[in-house]
């Protein structure tokens, strides 16, 4: 069991709805009146830099649908719909790349989904090669791919591997048969262990699986079993996910048993058993739901204070700009937040007719640059650096933000933050309630508020 022990009554008081903050501000609160239309424009200024850049492709097809999934999906196995969608994405590099982009070493580069290796090994090369030519990797670039053991096979990994994939990323969500069998996600030990070893054999720098606590029929003994699984495949991270029942945005997870999903004092000691289990095993705790070995990338900078953060999560080589590329794609370029249609038939006409497929965004103040900074500083990293932030935007930050920390003094009573006159810091306590620390900082969650809209139905629950 684990040394830390929450008790209901702190359950009962910070167990809300809140956002993830992988962006700020996220993308209910964007700019309704934001002209899309200028990402051309916008992509030009950025092309005229040379700093590092951030590049994700999403490929939304999977052959089958998890109950479980959040993602943006689609459920196919016609090649000429797939073929069709990639011809798409090839002229959105194009596009992209035309306006400098392409100039600029990208650090960090992503392919995820949906189901990426639900391609073809002839789709896999032309895409990368599609990439290649337009795009520029760094030196040290981390190349990233989403990957279902189900259906990946090891000549896709020897492909990936050789065209320059070096980590990939794996769903496992649990073990358990009970629980495979009721999201619809039927995946045995023998077939992850397969993709796993084929990476390393390969000379991958990196594989992570990720796990699922929360699900329908879910129990903490069973799951220590997947833990101990997983304990024995040594990843080099694992990303220990809190399942988001939204079924008001996800109508599929309707069909799942909601009765059988475990109730938070439940949910959080599988957390809790989970935290003790992989640092008694070597893994560090990683922001707010990653795991990695001491050695990992994400270790070390998170001891440094390093830690970066964006769409695609914690990451150690964040660009100053996130170019991303398919349907319901999300990017950052030259101080907007740009976000392409979500629907594959009306992605591929806007591509036709316009070489790129935003339809929303928001183009981010001083306010939101500030807060930004706060909200990730301290999801990344544990702390806020009062006179770091102070010191970069020319303020007090004590007298900026003399309500928000007034909002933190019942945390403190709580035990979960600690505050001091240069830091603001989260306790070993603090960290699992990370979430509903950041929310006093969060300008946007308090107009919602002050409207009486709660973030129900919005946003999943922080335990």
């Amino acid at each position: 069991m684990s040394s830390l022990a929450v008790s209901p009554d702190l359950l009962t008081r910070y167990a809300t709805n809140a956002p993830r903050y992988t962006s700020y501000p996220t993308a209910i609160d964007w700019d309704r009146d934001f002209d899309a239309s200028i990402y051309g424009d916008r992509l030009e200024r950025a092309g005229t830099r040379n700093d590092p850049l951030s590049v994700y492709f999403h490929l939304p097809f999977c052959q089958e649908l998890c109950l479980f999934c959040g993602c943006n999906v689609v459920i196919t196995r016609k090649e000429e719909r797939i073929e069709a969608y990639l011809q798409r994405l090839m002229r959105e590099i194009e596009f992209v790349a035309a306006r400098g982009l392409g100039q600029r070493p990208v650090r960090q580069y992503h392919w995820g989904g949906g189901t990426p290796t639900h391609l073809s090994l002839d789709q896999i090369e032309r895409l990368q090669t599609a990439f290649l030519t337009a795009f520029q990797l760094a030196p040290d670039a981390e190349v990233a791919i989403e990957v279902d053991p189900r259906v990946t096979t090891v000549e896709q990994i020897e492909l990936l591997a050789r065209v320059g994939f070096n980590r990939v990323s794996m769903g496992v969500q649990d073990f358990d048969p009970v629980v495979q069998k009721h999201i619809k996600r039927v995946q045995s030990e023998e077939e992850t262990r397969a993709i796993v070893d084929a990476a390393r054999e390969n000379g991958m720098e990196s594989v992570n699986i990720d796990l699922m606590y929360g699900l329908p029929h879910q129990s903490a003994a069973a799951f220590a079993r997947t833990i101990e699984t997983v304990l024995d495949m040594r990843p080099e991270r694992v990303a220990l996910f809190h399942y988001a029942h939204v079924p008001w945005m996800k109508k599929h997870q309707t069909a799942m048993d909601e009765d059988a999903i475990p109730e938070a004092g439940a949910k959080i000691g599988i957390f809790l058993d989970a935290l003790e289990a992989f640092q008694s095993a070597g893994y560090r705790h990683i922001g707010l739901d990653h795991f990695a070995l001491p050695d990992d990338e994400l270790s070390v900078a998170a001891s440094k204070g390093e830690l970066q953060r964006n769409f695609m999560g914690y990451t150690t080589r964040r660009g100053t700009d996130m170019v991303s590329l398919g349907s319901s794609a999300i990017g950052e370029v030259d101080g907007c937040f740009f976000q392409n249609d979500p629907n594959e038939r009306q992605y591929n006409e806007r591509i036709d007719e316009h070489g790129f497929a935003s339809i929303r965004g928001h183009e981010m103040s001083v306010d939101d640059r500030l807060r930004r900074d706060v909200i990730l500083s301290l999801m990344c990293n544990g702390l806020i650096d009062k006179r770091a932030i102070g010191g970069t935007y020319g303020l007090d930050f004590d007298a900026t933000f003399a309500g928000e920390l007034g909002e933190l003094a019942p945390m403190v009573a709580d035990g979960l933050v600690e505050l001091d006159a240069d830091v603001v810091r989260l306790t070993a306590m603090g960290q699992l309630f990370m979430r509903n620390v950041a929310l006093p900082f969060d300008r946007y969650f308090r107009l919602r508020a002050e409207r009486g809209e709660t973030g129900r139905g919005t946003f999943s629950k922080t335990l």
